[in-house]
């Protein structure tokens, strides 16, 4: 019956605010001030939540159900009231996705608070702090999205007292300490977040970070500090350009995962794939002249997920059987991943063209398929680097891997193989246009062999990103073959 009256409580909180909001609007309030309205607001239904729900299923229902409103209405530009004047954002999605995650988890563990730390910080100090500071604020601050320091003081003085007041009544420890600590962590997510993704970075981050330093070890944890490593590394990622929204969200979940099935070793080589083939990219792009220059690529989620589900599929199955076996082959497709993209980035800016590896012939720069001596030896010291520091961290953090030499050169191997079965496949499959009044060949267009783009060899569906997922499965086949 406890339940039912807090849904029932819930849906008339809402309503009601929803419905404030929406006078205010035909009252002629702009759609900022509404918008801020019903973000500042609906935090206040966590107590609600609270007090009324014993079950995370019951406490998540309603935000849940709000995911899936809120979608719509971004897609459909419907309840102006809810969106910005400007420059919309699925913020409003953003915030039901994380009022949903954290109804599910602070329930799970019995402790609401912990949930209501991120959601304040969200609602109050986020809420607060966007009203302020555009009111007020004009000094930005540095290598923000935007962010001004009148915004981000009260971002921290906000957060920190609603933390404060949680932790208080939730009888806690050192609660004043701990609310400034978590206040100063809050004002940093929302300044480096950008396009709303300030609705899942400071509830997920401030909830997730209490829970790992203050919350007891539990089966949990490893998956909490991976979201928290890799949504930074996200966040940062999407400010500097290199990732897209999308992307990021599918890198920060891929890493999340990687660390709690491979803690320190697995996620420490996927920030090496990513981190080195970016660095290589714009190292080689300023050594290079500038008509040479190849344009830095932002990575969009189906790339993320052509690179990491091969070997993610490994990791889940070492995380089952718990034989090592497993992830050295996980490892192993890393390094095939690496090695390929270092191919990519460094080989383009070879002096001569490349020649196709199945005929042997020169072939226009860019296009899959073609190989380079300077590839070939970027493809060698990428697969080597990875086996070195796989082989490194899974020692260094004892688990449980074959100590010879073997190993190492396997994954060497594989990174090798994966690389040239890469560009195998480029050749054979992927998709090659030809605009209809150049004579060059592209990849994979946006108009999809439409609009003036004939298809001259290969397939439509298969793109630089299905080849790069087949390429990854066929290793993490091909090694399986050999260790199991």
């Amino acid at each position: 019956m406890q339940n039912y009256i807090g849904m029932g409580l819930s849906l008339v909180y809402v309503g009601l605010v929803l419905a404030v909001s929406g006078i205010l609007s035909r009252k002629g309030a702009s759609s900022e001030v509404t918008r801020k309205f019903v973000h500042i607001a609906l935090g206040g239904w966590w107590v609600i939540a609270a007090l009324y729900f014993d079950s995370s299923l019951w406490a998540a229902a309603l935000p849940a159900v709000f995911i899936v409103v809120n979608g719509y209405a971004y897609r459909k530009q419907v309840l102006r009231f809810m969106s910005r004047e400007e420059g919309d954002t699925p913020g409003t999605v953003y915030y039901a996705v994380s009022l949903t995650a954290l109804a599910l988890f602070s329930f799970w563990i019995g402790n609401p608070y912990v949930g209501a730390l991120g959601v304040f910080s969200m609602a109050f100090g986020d809420g607060f702090a966007a009203v302020i500071g555009k009111r007020y604020g004009s000094r930005k601050v540095p290598f923000s999205s935007g962010k001004t320091l009148v915004g981000s003081a009260v971002m921290f003085a906000v957060s920190f007292f609603s933390c404060a007041a949680v932790l208080l009544l939730a009888g806690r420890p050192f609660a004043i300490l701990v609310a400034a600590l978590l206040a100063v962590a809050a004002a940093v997510f929302e300044a480096i977040s950008s396009d709303g993704l300030d609705n899942l970075t400071v509830p997920l981050g401030v909830s997730a970070l209490y829970a790992v330093l203050f919350l007891p070890a539990a089966a949990y944890t490893p998956a909490l500090v991976g979201l928290l490593l890799s949504g930074a590394v996200a966040v940062l990622s999407i400010r500097f350009g290199l990732l897209t929204v999308a992307g990021g969200l599918g890198a920060a979940i891929v890493g999340a995962l990687a660390f709690s099935i491979g803690g320190w070793p697995l996620w420490l080589l996927l920030m090496w794939f990513f981190g080195s083939s970016n660095i290589a990219s714009r190292i080689m792009a300023k050594r290079s002249n500038a008509e040479r220059r190849k344009k830095h690529e932002t990575r969009r989620l189906r790339q993320v997920l052509a690179n990491s589900v091969p070997f993610l599929a490994c990791a889940v199955v070492y995380a089952i059987t718990g034989d090592s076996r497993f992830l050295i082959v996980s490892a192993a497709a890393l390094a095939a991943s690496t090695a390929d993209t270092w191919a990519s980035e460094i080989g383009v800016f070879s002096a001569n063209p490349p020649i196709n590896i199945l005929t042997g012939k020169r072939m226009q720069r860019g296009l899959s398929g073609g190989v380079s001596p300077l590839g070939l030896v970027a493809t060698a010291i990428g697969s080597t680097t990875s086996a070195f520091l796989a082989m490194l961290l899974f020692h260094a953090f004892g688990y449980s891997v074959p100590t010879g030499p073997d190993a190492f050169f396997f994954i060497i191997a594989c990174g090798v193989l994966g690389s040239l079965v890469d560009s195998v496949l480029g050749s054979l499959l992927q998709a090659k246009y030809r605009v209809s009044e150049k004579p060059d060949l592209v990849e994979a267009p946006s108009a999809g062999g439409r609009g003036g783009y004939v298809l001259v060899s290969g397939y439509a569906w298969v793109t630089n990103d299905a080849v790069n997922f087949m390429s990854g499965a066929i290793i993490v086949a091909l090694g399986l073959l050999l260790v199991v």
